[in-house]
């Protein structure tokens, strides 16, 4: 808890969003319980890594590729974007001082802060913005990943309506607020001219100490995704990180979006 503090004054992200929603506070936390969970991540890492570098070949070409939501890294194989392609761009709202110095090494990587659902400033200020993304969009990627982040783009909000604006607005209009913020990363995904490598949990499932699911959630009921090329089970909270008698397991799939003209 103590380095955790420490890190979390160190460091200066360029977004006011990045502290006030929390995005800082849960990057720092992240290493922590990924320490704690590395066993049970361990398989879901490998796979999201494998299906990555498996399918780097999707790429219309070798210049450029973009990733959306590269967090600490530790989905994302690096060290074969960074062999790869020619300029690797890593997206996301914090960048953590940590995960930039292991890659300094490389000359080809390029890091840039940015809110990806592209409405948290409206947020801050009161408004419910509902808007496709339009960021990095007219530039020629030759591939784009999405990995594990569009499920947890509404999270922040969530909480930070729930802390800052708890009867400003219809629990109707939160709901579908929410759900737009999943479905137009989705439709921004698709916006691009070029492939799409999308790895996202689609199913949550709560378990017992007994291993006996007591709650399912279906992540994206309000999306027409299609079928993954590959799913798999991830342990995301096993018991008692989440609670002490519930743990959390996710159905992960990955996704290929051609995007292409046919």
């Amino acid at each position: 808890m103590i380095r955790e503090f420490f890190t979390y004054i160190s460091e200066s992200p360029k977004l006011a969003s990045a502290k006030k929603l929390g995005h800082l506070a849960e990057s720092i936390s992240l290493l922590a319980r990924e320490k704690r969970c590395q066993k049970a991540w361990l398989p879901h890492r490998t796979l999201c890594k494998s299906f990555i570098t498996e399918h780097l070949s999707e790429a219309k070409h070798y210049d450029s590729v973009l990733v959306l939501g590269s967090g600490p890294l530790h989905e994302i194989p690096i060290e074969a974007l960074a062999r790869t392609f020619k300029q690797v761009t890593l997206v996301d709202i914090v960048h953590l001082k940590s995960v930039k110095r292991e890659l300094t090494r490389f000359t080809n990587i390029k890091f840039v802060e940015h809110d990806i659902s592209e409405i948290e400033s409206a947020l801050i200020n009161g408004e419910l913005l509902r808007k496709i993304p339009e960021a990095f969009l007219s530039q020629n990627w030759g591939l784009v990943l999405s990995v594990n982040i569009m499920s947890q783009l509404p999270l922040h909000l969530e909480a930070y309506i729930e802390k800052t604006f708890k009867n400003k607005f219809q629990k109707e209009d939160v709901e579908t607020y929410l759900q737009d913020v999943t479905k137009n990363h989705f439709l921004y995904l698709k916006s691009f001219n070029a492939p799409v490598l999308l790895i996202t949990d689609t199913v949550t499932s709560y378990y017992n100490k007994q291993n006996l699911v007591i709650q399912t959630d279906h992540n994206y009921a309000h999306l027409n995704l299609p079928r993954p090329v590959t799913e798999w089970n991830w342990n995301v909270a096993p018991i008692p990180e989440f609670q002490k008698d519930v743990g959390i397991k996710m159905n992960v799939g990955a996704f290929v979006l051609k995007n292409l003209p046919s």
